[in-house]
């Protein structure tokens, strides 16, 4: 708990993304245009988690998937539309 509270919790995810306990395509978006690039790429790898307020209630958290299901194999390697 010391270490999450010294991370922040919002941002905990991002900060080991890259570490070996970490996902790659874990990212945080504080406005739109980073949100709308960084999630159209991520989503195109696999389904997402979209989480909108703080806590751990789980109200306002979202499974979002393709409507193909077709992924693609690395992350950043395609980006999904709109109508994806």
């Amino acid at each position: 708990p010391d270490v999450m509270e010294f991370m922040g919790a919002k941002d905990a995810l991002c900060k080991i993304a890259d570490m070996s306990i970490g996902l790659e395509d874990t990212l945080a978006y504080y406005d739109e245009a980073a949100f709308s690039a960084g999630f159209k790429k991520t989503m195109a790898f696999q389904p997402r988690v979209i989480k909108q307020n703080r806590g751990s209630s789980g109200e306002g958290i979202w499974i979002i998937k393709l409507k193909s299901g077709n992924y693609c194999s690395e992350v950043g390697a395609e980006t999904c539309n709109d109508d994806d």
